[in-house]
């Protein structure tokens, strides 16, 4: 649904839920009524015609893009950190002369007033409470400044970029109207999101004149995109690092004036008068308020800028995807890379296109088949060394377990024979003495000791 700003005249586009809602107009920043009634959609004039050109002769007579003539300039998630560091001075200044201004304590019993605890909060730990409040306000600032182009850039989400009015179809013959509508905005809307990323993709659909390619182009320039808002909040990073390392600093160098101040407390203690140790004891207890102080403000500072810093950079990751939702919605559905010679009665561009895709499609699959190939062929490769290794050793293997045998087969008809041979002689002696005795009776006769006769 389309309305048109009464000041600058710029064509806004909003969804139905907004009707009667007051918005800025993002090229002049007048405050404006979204009406309730849009009114009727524009007419289609898009204009078909007969002909038998072909596809290619056409493009050769398309009008020119003058590309040199699109803004350039920083990228719209980047903001100026010398500003922001001068509204951290400013506020720096501000601050602390409001603490100057609080009533100092004067009595103990004044210990719990806020307006006294603050100005000694402040002013009286020492140079790392000054350091520590420049950065935070410095990172504030920073964020302040991202806070403000992130309200511009949803502003300029309300642009009807490409508008209907001029054709339904953007195709290389109306291609260089709607370009020209894109650069011809008024000068806040040049560097943003939305804008910046119509512009691009309408210049290489100028190029290449082919969808899928405009579609991998977006999905490259979201991926930059995101990469560029990840990288502008590292000096919000830094600051959120640093802050806590000056609360660290500010430590050491109470611990180290308290440890120092002893010396004095225990010289004035060897006189045994205990109120000679008052003084140089206020002193350390100072010193050691120093340190505990520094620390405190320090980590209440890193917890105050950690939420709103993360905040953003969610906010302008949504920013980012929302981008992306209306280059599909509004963009890449109306690009006809075959309009060109549909317009004059020839579907010569659009199976040319096709040709292209598939043939690019067919190639690439060639390309990774072929690797694949490779690789197999590689790896079968691999494992036929493998296979040759493991049969070598295996065969090795085999011969050492056969040499093996052989021998304890050897032994063992060496020792059979020995035995067999042994006992062989032994059967000859047994039957040579059997052969002497041939009946005779062997006396055996018994002697020794007790024996008779």
């Amino acid at each position: 649904m389309n309305f048109t700003c009464p000041s600058c005249s710029i064509t806004l586009q909003a969804e139905a839920d907004l009707a009667g809602k007051t918005v800025k107009c993002p090229g002049c920043s007048t405050r404006i009524q979204i009406p309730e009634d849009f009114g009727p959609p524009p007419p289609d004039d898009h204009d078909t015609s007969a002909s038998e050109e072909v596809a290619d002769d056409y493009y050769d007579q398309l009008p020119e893009l003058n590309v040199s003539s699109a803004p350039a300039g920083p990228h719209p998630s980047s903001v100026n950190i010398w500003i922001a560091g001068g509204i951290g001075l400013l506020a720096t200044f501000v601050w602390f002369f409001i603490m100057f201004m609080l009533p100092a304590r004067e009595t103990a019993e004044e210990a719990h007033n806020i307006g006294s605890y603050l100005r000694e909060l402040f002013t009286q730990r020492g140079w790392p409470q000054y350091v520590t409040t420049l950065l935070m306000f410095w990172c504030l600032g920073i964020l302040i400044l991202k806070y403000v182009n992130l309200l511009k850039q949803r502003r300029a989400m309300l642009i009807q970029a490409l508008p209907t009015d001029i054709s339904e179809e953007i195709n290389p013959s109306n291609l260089k109207e709607f370009h020209e509508h894109i650069i011809n905005f008024p000068k806040p809307l040049r560097n943003t999101y939305i804008v910046n990323r119509i512009r691009k993709a309408l210049e290489f659909f100028y190029v290449r004149q082919n969808n899928p390619e405009v579609a991998q182009m977006i999905t490259a320039q979201s991926e930059v995109d995101a990469a560029k808002v990840a990288g502008s909040y590292s000096m919000v990073k830094v600051f959120l690092w640093a802050i806590p390392i000056m609360g660290f600093i500010g430590t050491v160098l109470g611990i180290g004036s308290a440890i120092g101040g002893f010396g004095a407390v225990f010289g004035a203690g060897e006189g045994g008068d205990m109120s000679q140790i008052k003084e140089p004891l206020l002193n350390v207890l100072g010193s050691m308020g120093v340190a505990f102080d520094t620390t405190l403000l320090a980590l209440v500072f890193s917890i105050i800028l950690s939420f709103p810093a993360s905040g953003l950079q969610n906010e302008e990751d949504d920013l980012v995807t929302d981008v992306d939702e209306y280059c599909i919605d509004h963009l890449l559905k109306r690009l006809n890379d075959g309009g060109a010679a549909s317009n004059i009665g020839s579907d010569a561009g659009l199976l040319k296109a096709i040709g292209d895709a598939m043939a690019s499609k067919q190639q690439d699959m060639m390309g990774r088949f072929e690797s694949v190939q490779k690789d197999m062929s590689k790896n079968l490769e691999k494992q036929t060394d493998n296979y040759e290794k493991v049969a070598t050793a295996v065969e090795k293997q085999l011969n050492a377990i056969g040499d093996r045998a052989s021998g304890y087969e050897k032994t063992i008809d060496r020792a059979i024979e020995g035995q067999v041979k042994s006992l062989s002689e032994g059967i000859q002696n047994l039957n040579a003495v059997l052969k002497e005795l041939n009946g005779k009776q062997v006396v055996v006769q018994k002697k020794g000791w007790f024996s008779r006769g």
